[in-house]
C-alpha cells in the first residue's frame, strides 16, 4: 500500500500458494480498513505486523541484529531485556506497560531507562513515536566525579604502597584523561620516549555480546591524537617496562598493561575493583572510573589550559568538552579590590 507518497509493506506473512498466509493477508487488510474508516489507523503499520510464536518479530529482530553489529554491552542490554519481556510491543499502551515492568521488576532507574529508550527508539522504524516519553531523574551533581588535588595524591600514594601492580595503571589515568579502552589497549610500541608522550591511536573494546571477548577497535572518535607526558609518568613507566621484562612478559609490541596473574588483557570489572578498594582504604565515597578522566579535564582546565588544546588531547571538541568536563574544582580565584 501507498501512505504518504510511499510505498509501504507487511512482510513475513508467508508464501503466496499457502492458505493459511493468504487468509492471514486478508484478515491484516481488514483490520487496515476498518482502523481507517474508523479513523484510528496506524500509519507506521507496527500494530499490524504479524506475531510469531507471540512476539514482536519487527522490533525484537531489529534489536537483535543491532546487538550482534555494534557488539557493545548497551544495545546488547536493551535487546536481552525485550526478549526476557516476551510481550509484543505494538502500540503505546504496550510500550508503557514494558516500561513499567523495566521499572517494577527489573529495579532499573529511570536514567537506565531512558537510555535503553533510545535504542528501542532507534530499531523502531517508523513508528518512533513508541518510546518517546519523556522520564525525569535526579542527575548526578557535577562535584561527583571530580576528585579534589589532595584526593588524587592520596588514592595514588595508596596505589603505590598498596597495590603496586596497578599504580603505573592509574597515574597515567589521572595524568592523561585517556578513555578505558584507550588504557586496556595501549602498547608499548605507542610510547615516544624521547619526545615524552604517548600515541593514542586504537583502543581494545570489550565485547558487549560476548563479554568474555575483547576486540581491537579505532578511538571512539576513529582519530589518532598525541598526549604529552609529565617526568613522572615517564619514569614510572620505566620502572613498569623494566618490572615486565624481569619478569619475561614485555613484548614491545604487546600491551603496556596486563593482570597480574595470567597476564593477559586488563578489564573494566578487574580494574574498577581495585579503584574501589583504593577509594574505600582512603575513605573517600565511590566513584566511577571515568571520574579520572573528569577529574583530569577539569583540573586541567582550572589550571588555565587553553580548551582548543586539551579537547584535541582529550579527542574532544572544544564546545564538548567545556559542557561535559569544564565542573567546579573548589579552587577559584576571586579578584581583590584592595587600595594602596
Amino acid at each position: 500500500m501507498r501512505i504518504d507518497g510511499r510505498d509501504a509493506f507487511i512482510n513475513r506473512l508467508g508464501r503466496w500458494s499457502d492458505p493459511v498466509a493468504v487468509a492471514k493477508a486478508h484478515a491484516i487488510a481488514a483490520q487496515i480498513w476498518s482502523d481507517y474508516c474508523q479513523g484510528t489507523f496506524d500509519r507506521s503499520l507496527m500494530a499490524y505486523q504479524p506475531l510469531i510464536n507471540g512476539k514482536e518479530v519487527g522490533l525484537l529482530e531489529a534489536l537483535r541484529v543491532r546487538a550482534e553489529t555494534k557488539r557493545q554491552a548497551a544495545s546488547t542490554h536493551a535487546y536481552k531485556l525485550l526478549q526476557r519481556y516476551d510481550k509484543p510491543i505494538r502500540n503505546r499502551s504496550d510500550a508503557e506497560a514494558f516500561l513499567g515492568w523495566l521499572r517494577d521488576e527489573c529495579r532499573l532507574s529511570d536514567c537506565t531507562i531512558a537510555g535503553l529508550m533510545t535504542h528501542y527508539r532507534q530499531c523502531c522504524g517508523g513508528n518512533r513515536h513508541l518510546f518517546s516519553h519523556k522520564l525525569k531523574w535526579q542527575r548526578r551533581s557535577v562535584l561527583s566525579d571530580v576528585l579534589s588535588v589532595e584526593e588524587i595524591q592520596a588514592v595514588l600514594s595508596d596505589l603505590e604502597s598498596n597495590e603496586p601492580w596497578y599504580y603505573p595503571l592509574f597515574l597515567l589515568w589521572l595524568s592523561t584523561g585517556m578513555r578505558n579502552g584507550e588504557i586496556r589497549g595501549l602498547t608499548w610500541d605507542c610510547l615516544r620516549w624521547v619526545d615524552g608522550e604517548v600515541l593514542i591511536s586504537k583502543s581494545l573494546r570489550r565485547d558487549g555480546y560476548n563479554s568474555g571477548q575483547h576486540s581491537w577497535a579505532p578511538t571512539k572518535t576513529g582519530r589518532e591524537r598525541v598526549v604529552p607526558l609529565t617526568p613522572q609518568v615517564l619514569e614510572t613507566l620505566r620502572q613498569h617496562q623494566q618490572q615486565m621484562k624481569q619478569l619475561g612478559i614485555y613484548d614491545p609490541y604487546g600491551l603496556v598493561f596486563v593482570t597480574p596473574t595470567s597476564h593477559t588483557n586488563i578489564y573494566d570489572h578487574l580494574v574498577g575493583r581495585v579503584w574501589h578498594r583504593s577509594l574505600e582504604r582512603c575513605g573517600l565515597k565511590p566513584r566511577r572510573l571515568y571520574a579520572q578522566r573528569h577529574s583530569f579535564l577539569s583540573h586541567a582546565l582550572a589550571m588555565g589550559n587553553s580548551p582548543a588544546d586539551l579537547a584535541a588531547a582529550a579527542g574532544h571538541s572544544t564546545k564538548m568538552l567545556l559542557d561535559t568536563y569544564a565542573k567546579p574544582t573548589g579552587r577559584l580565584k576571586m579578584p581583590s579590590w584592595q587600595t594602596a
